[in-house]
């Protein structure tokens, strides 16, 4: 309670939060403050509408014509300004655009940091750019295409500091599987589907989905991936050519054509993998983050001097320029079958990538904020919105899917990386390189991009979590290991696929199977009774498992006479099969004899179980507090001590009398149980 005064002829002493009754269609409900005066003699509370987006301004409350109804009524200029407020807030708009957030705190120190950091990242991103372009089966220029619009959009909608958005490993070798052997157009046209799907779910707040595929699940899909990006690129790196895109007939024509190999090419896989070996990182930190790319110029230099007299197969040709922007292509022309492949067609044979490339591209992408977010909240619905947003603009200037980069980021990081607006140094290098440095590309060697792209997907493999996950849950070995053979093995979209597959089996079994913990106890006054915990919602899948496990409980922990009791204080949610397996339960429960009772359920839960035995004669009893149940069990016990076989004293059951009344005990034990208590907890 706040005091408050008005400025006018009632002044007025209280005022409450409420929220608006919203008896009127308003689109959500909208906070006021109503501001009640004292009440007069007779009783009446006479209140008026304040409204916090207008601050100074009372409205008086209009109500409806209908006799009783307090509801307020609205015009439609009035609606339409209380929604823009609603949804025009400035919290709003700063969690859309975060740049409206950091943009008015910016200085020239963070611009400096932010300009070191993009210009190192680009250094990083030209070369990689080119090798993420050979690993899509795309003319290496397709991965500076894909590189400049990432980190300008990311500027605006981008929720952390350091992510660099652009081509990736995960999304080219994806690329690859559905690409290889077509043209390029096919990756524009996957741009467009990624941008399409990723814009869906970023509007509707669908991220949590991401959220579905293990940690096990995802390690070993990317170690795999790794494997299959290094065995597709030993065939530039050794100077081979035979028909092989997957890992087993990589290895197999690698053991066919070892006598093949170039020895000149050995050598200068290893002068590559020298160049790029971690110790470098020991000597100068900026040799390390730009290894790449002094690869790269080395081995360019080298063969500029040598050209035309070069013994190494080279990029060639590179169309200088930015591409013309115009928009993704729905019909291609395949030289393949000499044909033009319709929108439907493309889409029939692209069916498994509409899903595949995007989900992959999410997952990875929020995994690497959530990475670098420490223990900061990461929004991952703008995340998957920066992702949708960056492919849509993208897929106009000839671009294949993109997403985050987590080597990237980790340079971004390592440079001292501020705020997003580093993505604008390193989009403008991008620009500038397309622009007056591509005639130079012409004499990159392809084993150096071979090589850098098998040492860059080296470290994507993670051997290091087999030990944890044994150490921790054995269980969890089961996905990993399967997921990582089937991607090895079978291939890319099965891996994935057969991986969400057993983390959804795994989900339902946990489900299905939740933990039921049996065991007695008793009441102050020497009445024992069987005490069932459940440790999670009744839902259908399980509904069977726990009747089973109470029905096994009764009759190993107790007998006919031995209460049961469920408690249910775990329990937040019940759905309408799970309320009949209950119904059904009780019936059973009460026809061999068993009284049972529901302490600690909440009123939504015990709503759906009670509604279904509207019809039935079953008695329901609901305790609510300890108290209550400790009265209810001695209540029946008192009663049951009467006519059964035997009395309960001090926990023991003693012999009291013949056993010949037992097979009318069900029908008394029913009645007692109905007329125990007169409370109300009956029902």
């Amino acid at each position: 309670m706040r005091s408050f005064s008005l400025s006018s002829e009632d002044t007025f002493d209280t005022v409450e939060e409420v929220e608006d009754p919203g008896g009127l269609s308003l689109p959500v409900p909208i906070p006021t403050i109503r501001i009640s005066p004292p009440r007069s003699p007779s009783g009446s509370n006479n209140t008026i509408k304040y409204h916090p987006n207008s601050p100074g301004k009372v409205a008086p409350s209009r109500k409806n014509s209908v006799k009783g109804d307090d509801r307020v009524t609205w015009s439609k200029k009035e609606r339409l300004e209380l929604f823009l407020r609603r949804h025009f807030r400035r919290k709003n708009l700063e969690r859309t655009f975060p740049i409206l957030k950091w943009g008015p705190q910016y200085n020239v120190q963070k611009l400096i940091s932010d300009s070191i950091a993009g210009f190192t990242v680009a250094l990083t991103l030209l070369p990689q750019a080119l090798t993420y372009a050979t690993v899509a089966g795309l003319p290496p220029i397709y991965g500076l295409y894909s590189s400049f619009v990432g980190p300008f959009v990311y500027i605006i909608f981008g929720s952390t500091t350091a992510i660099n958005v652009g081509p990736a490993a995960i999304q080219s070798i994806v690329t690859y599987k559905y690409t290889a052997g077509k043209p390029p157009e096919y990756a524009v046209f996957l741009c467009f589907v990624t941008a399409v799907f990723t814009l869906v779910m970023g509007i509707f707040r669908l991220g949590f989905v991401a959220n579905f595929i293990s940690a096990p699940v995802l390690s070993a899909f990317t170690s795999a991936v790794a494997l299959t990006i290094i065995a597709t690129q030993l065939k530039p790196l050794l100077g081979l050519s035979f028909p092989a895109d997957e890992f087993v007939e990589t290895l197999q024509g690698l053991s066919q054509h070892i006598d093949d190999i170039k020895h000149h090419y050995m050598e200068k896989m290893f002068r590559c993998m020298t160049k790029n070996f971690p110790r470098v990182e020991k000597i100068l930190w900026l040799f390390s983050v730009t290894k790449s790319a002094i690869v790269m110029l080395g081995s360019m230099i080298l063969v500029a001097c040598w050209y035309p007299d070069q013994p190494f197969s080279i990029v060639g040709h590179i169309s200088p320029g930015l591409p013309s922007f115009k928009p993704p292509p729905f019909e291609i022309f395949s030289p393949k079958d000499n044909r033009t492949h319709s929108f439907s067609d493309i889409m029939k044979e692209e069916a498994s990538a509409l899903f595949v490339v995007p989900l992959l591209g999410i997952i990875s992408h929020c995994t690497i904020a959530k990475v670098f977010a420490g223990t900061s909240r990461v929004d991952a619905a703008q995340e998957i919105l920066v992702v949708g947003i960056s492919n849509a603009i993208a897929c106009f200037f000839s671009s294949m899917p993109i997403g985050g980069s987590f080597s990237r980021t980790i340079v971004n990081v390592q440079s001292g990386v501020k705020t997003p607006f580093a993505g604008m140094i390193t989009g403008i290098i991008v620009i500038l390189a397309l622009e007056y440095l591509t005639p130079y590309f012409f004499y990159i060697p392809k084993a150096s991009i071979a090589a850098v792209i098998c040492i860059s997907c080296l470290f994507m493999v993670n051997p290091y979590i087999i030990l944890p996950l044994w150490r921790t849950k054995k269980m969890d070995m089961i996905p990993w290991a399967v997921t990582f053979l089937v991607t090895l093995f079978a291939g890319l979209e099965y891996g994935i696929a057969i991986g969400i597959l057993i983390s959804a089996l795994f989900l339902l079994f946990y489900s299905a199977r939740p933990r039921v913990k049996v065991g007695t106890r008793q009441t102050p006054q020497g009445t024992v009774f069987i005490h069932i915990l459940l440790d999670r919602s009744l839902t259908f899948p399980s509904v069977d498992y726990i009747s089973n496990q109470i029905i096994k409980a009764a009759c190993n922990w107790g007998s006919t006479d031995t209460p049961i009791v469920i408690d249910c204080h775990h329990i937040q949610y019940a759905d309408f099969t799970a309320a009949e397996g209950m119904r059904d339960l009780l019936t059973n429960m009460s026809n061999m004899g068993y009284q049972v009772f529901f302490w600690k359920v909440k009123p939504s839960v015990f709503r759906v179980i009670s509604g279904t035995m509207r019809n039935s004669d079953l008695p329901l009893c609901r305790c609510n507090t300890e108290e209550e149940l400790h009265a209810v069990l001695d209540g029946v016990h008192r009663r049951l001590s009467m006519f059964h076989p035997f009395v309960i004293r001090d926990g023991h059951k003693l012999p009291s009398f013949s056993y010949s009344m037992k097979n009318k005990k069900s029908s008394s034990v029913a009645k007692t149980a109905a007329s125990a208590v007169s409370t109300g907890v009956f029902i």
